[in-house]
C-alpha cells in the first residue's frame, strides 16, 4: 500500500521532497511514501522507483535526442502509479514530464494530484495554468507573486514559503565565516553534464586568470551527478579547489566566497540569501537558444532579477558571456564599496519577500491524506 507517491526530476527536487519527505514522517512515521528521485528522497524514507537521472535531460534539443526513452518512462510511470493507486500523488517541480503524468492518469487516478514548485507560467508556457487549473488539485507555490497570481487565475494554491531561504538559515544557525587571507573566488557551471561540458571550458579560461594574475583562490563547485573524472577532462592542469558534492559544503563554499561565478537558478537565490555577491552566466546551444527566445515572457533569467523585477545581479548570456565582461563585473564588486553594498541591500529586501509563510506543507498534506 502506498500512501503518498513524489516526483522529482532533479537534483533540487529531490533535496526540497527530502526535506518534505523527513516533516511527513516526522509527523506521522506509518506514512508510506514512494516515488521517483535521487539518494536524498531515499535516505529521508522513500522508497525509490527508480533514479531521477534516468529521465534528466535538459534543452529542447536533448530532450528531442532521447524522446522514445522518455517516453517509455513516462508511460511506464503512468502505469505504476494507476496500478499502485496511491492516496496523493505529488509532483515536484520538473514540469515537462509530470505535467504530462497528470495529462495520462487524471481520468482514471483516484488520488488527489499536488504540485509542489509550480511551473514557472509567469516566465514561459503561460498556457501550463489552464492545466494546473484542470489537473491538479492544490498547488504549493514557494514565491509571492506565485500566489497572487494562481489566485488570480482561480488555481487552488497555498504559499508555503521558499525551500532555499529553509535551507540557508538552518545552515546559517551553526555557520562560520573564515578570514580568507586572499580573496576568493567560486564558480558554479551547473548540475548536468550538457551544462557544464558547455560552460565550464570559459569559466576555467575567466579562473586562470584570477589565478595566475590576481593571485585569488577559485572553487569549483561540483555537482553530484557527475562524476569527478568528468570534471577532471575538463579542468587539466588548472589550479582550481575542487569542492566534491555535499549540501552543506556548497553553502559553506559560497559563504566563504567574496565572489561568485554562477549559472541561474536555485544558486542565484543560494547567492543572494548568504548575502554573497554574484554574476549569473549562462551558455546554451544556439539552437536551443532560439527556441527559449521565443518562448520566454521575462526581462530577466536569474531568480533573483525576476522575483525583485529589476536588475540586482549582472546577467551574462550568449555572446555577452566573455572573459571580459565577467571579470570587471567581479572586480566592481570586489573594489567599489557603494556598488557591493547597494547589491547587498537588494539582496535584503529580496530575503523580506521570500519570508516563510504559516502555510506548512507537511501538515496541509497529512489533513488532506
Amino acid at each position: 500500500m502506498c500512501d503518498i507517491f513524489i516526483i522529482a526530476g532533479e537534483s533540487s527536487g529531490d533535496l526540497h521532497s527530502s526535506h518534505l519527505i523527513t516533516k511527513i514522517l516526522s509527523l506521522n512515521p506509518s506514512v508510506n511514501i514512494q516515488g521517483i528521485g535521487g539518494s536524498r528522497m531515499k535516505d529521508a524514507g522513500a522508497e525509490i522507483l527508480f533514479d531521477y537521472s534516468e529521465v534528466n535531460h535538459i534543452g529542447f534539443v536533448n530532450i528531442a535526442k532521447n524522446y522514445f526513452h522518455l517516453k517509455s518512462k513516462l508511460n511506464y510511470t503512468a502505469n505504476h502509479i494507476l496500478k499502485l493507486s496511491p492516496k496523493i500523488l505529488i509532483l515536484c517541480d520538473f514540469p515537462g514530464f509530470n505535467l504530462r503524468i497528470a495529462e495520462k492518469i487524471k481520468s482514471r487516478f483516484k488520488g488527489k494530484i499536488f504540485y509542489y514548485i509550480t511551473p514557472q507560467v509567469w516566465a514561459w508556457h503561460h498556457s501550463r495554468i489552464n492545466k494546473l487549473k484542470s489537473l491538479i488539485d492544490i498547488c504549493f507555490v514557494i514565491f509571492p507573486f506565485e500566489k497572487q497570481l494562481f489566485d488570480k487565475e482561480g488555481v487552488k494554491s497555498y504559499y508555503v514559503g521558499n525551500p532555499v531561504l529553509k535551507q540557508v538559515d538552518d545552515f546559517l544557525v551553526t555557520a562560520v565565516k573564515r578570514d580568507n587571507v586572499t580573496k576568493e573566488i567560486s564558480i558554479m557551471p551547473g548540475s548536468r553534464r550538457e551544462e557544464v561540458q558547455r560552460m565550464l571550458p570559459k569559466l576555467i579560461e575567466i579562473s586562470n586568470i584570477l589565478i595566475d594574475k590576481y593571485k585569488y583562490k577559485v572553487n569549483l563547485i561540483c555537482s553530484e551527478n557527475i562524476p569527478q573524472e568528468f570534471y577532471n577532462q575538463i579542468i587539466g592542469k588548472s589550479k582550481l579547489n575542487m569542492v566534491l558534492p555535499d549540501i552543506s559544503s556548497n553553502l559553506n563554499t559560497i559563504y566563504n566566497s567574496d565572489f561568485v561565478i554562477t549559472k541561474f537558478g536555485t544558486s542565484n537565490l543560494e547567492c543572494a540569501l548568504l548575502n554573497i555577491p554574484f554574476t549569473a552566466v549562462y551558455k546554451a546551444s544556439f539552437l536551443n537558444y532560439i527556441i527559449a527566445r521565443l518562448l520566454i515572457r521575462i526581462k530577466y533569467v536569474s531568480l533573483v532579477n525576476i522575483v525583485m523585477n529589476k536588475e540586482v545581479a549582472k546577467e551574462y548570456i550568449q555572446k555577452e558571456l566573455t572573459t571580459e565582461n565577467v571579470i570587471f563585473e567581479l572586480q566592481r564588486s570586489l573594489r567599489n564599496d557603494d556598488y557591493r553594498h547597494k547589491m547587498l541591500n537588494e539582496f535584503s529586501e529580496l530575503r523580506k519577500l521570500l519570508t516563510s509563510s504559516d502555510d506548512n506543507i507537511a501538515e496541509i498534506v497529512l489533513n488532506e491524506l
